[in-house]
């Protein structure tokens, strides 16, 4: 992104009052003295080389997407308001039928399938002794499980692989609360508490926790940060009901408990280029993505940088269709063109698009243009 009960117990001991209520991967911030505005605005086409997948011919597609965030200063924090847009993208395109091949596409998309401009992020943030909560409505990918390397498809990997672990059943534009704090010596923490409504953000839903399928989703990392090497451990819960949860994985055989698993995300610096590690594992008795590991590198060359990424994700053996472990790759070039302007060149390979063992593996070539303000 550019800018029940005993369950959670195991989360929140040794987290007393609101700590555990919010989560942190932001960092502590310090209250703004004026008003703020950033944004990018980017443009992608992709095209399936060879186009043709299961026997249908797969269209080309053009895609736009919008990210614009406003800080607001309130009573020594801040006010955060943030809204994210993307197109329609076409039905039988590369993203619809390779859903795993941009992740720009889609965030935003309404229940009849068309694209739209929402409020992504509502949310007040105070500082609070070492760090800063923040309350409202908050997409907790903001705060957990980021890097440098790999965590922005505005502006880095396009591949849904490259920006989070797919293993951390995260939910989207959420009511809750995020701490994070920093300890000394390196040491950080973040803490998280929303409402789970799904795989795609429903607002009314946001404010409805444990209503209608609705779970809760808690959090809890902790960060590392040395002169040439960043270390996140993180482990999570979620209690939303995940049987028919239309993520597109025919998952029956799956349970109805609650969603959990441990992360890692490990960055360093090597031959004058960023290196990233994640790895996952989830319960595989709920959730389709079972274990997951990449690794991706970024190298600056004068002033184009360039990217390369390779990542698993191990499907659960409970899935009652066949299936097959789902693997990508990737590789970007971006350059700057005129001042606040890049183009990124990029090239993907994808097998087992959602786990299907019918798509063997393809590859997708495409370009971004983007403008940040």
């Amino acid at each position: 992104m550019f800018l029940r009960g005993r369950g959670l117990g195991w989360l929140c001991r040794g987290f007393a009052g609101v700590a555990c209520f919010l989560s942190a991967g932001a960092g502590a911030i310090a209250a703004a003295e004026r008003p703020t505005a950033t944004g990018i605005v980017i443009g992608t086409w992709q095209q399936a080389m060879g186009s043709e997948l299961g026997g249908s011919r797969l269209d080309s597609e053009a895609n736009a997407a919008v990210d614009v965030a406003i800080g607001l200063p309130v009573g020594g924090g801040a006010f955060e308001l943030e809204f994210k847009g993307s197109t329609t993208p076409p039905s039988n395109g590369v993203s619809s039928v390779l859903s795993a091949a941009n992740a720009s596409v889609g965030e935003s998309v309404g229940s009849d399938e068309r694209g739209r401009v929402v409020p992504w992020q509502a949310f007040y943030r105070h500082p609070v002794g070492n760090g800063s909560l923040a309350v409202g409505l908050m997409d907790v990918t903001g705060w957990l499980d980021g890097n440098e390397v790999a965590s922005d498809e505005f502006t880095q990997f396009l591949g849904a692989s490259f920006v989070h672990n797919p293993t951390i059943d995260l939910p989207s534009a959420s009511f809750g609360a995020a701490y994070s704090a920093g300890l000394g010596r390196g040491l950080g923490l973040a803490a998280v508490l929303v409402n789970a409504t799904g795989v795609e953000p429903r607002y009314r839903a946001a404010f409805q926790p444990v209503r209608h399928g609705n779970g809760v989703f808690g959090a809890l990392e902790v960060q590392w940060s040395g002169s040439r090497l960043a270390v996140n451990l993180g482990a999570w819960i979620n209690s939303r009901h995940h049987d028919g949860d239309g993520d597109g994985v025919d998952d029956d055989r799956l349970g109805k408990g609650r969603a959990r698993g441990l992360y890692g995300n490990l960055s360093g610096t090597a031959g004058g280029g960023q290196w990233n590690l994640r790895i996952g594992w989830a319960d595989p008795r709920v959730q389709a993505p079972a274990r997951f590991v990449s690794v991706a590198y970024s190298h600056p060359f004068g002033k184009a940088v360039v990217g390369t990424a390779v990542g698993r994700t191990f499907a659960s053996g409970r899935l009652a269709t066949p299936h097959a472990d789902l693997t990508q790759a990737e590789a970007y070039v971006r350059f700057p063109v005129y001042r606040n302007v890049t183009l990124t060149a990029d090239l993907q390979h994808i097998a087992h698009s959602e786990f299907d063992p019918a798509q063997n593996g393809d590859w997708v070539m495409g370009a971004r243009m983007g403008w940040s303000f």
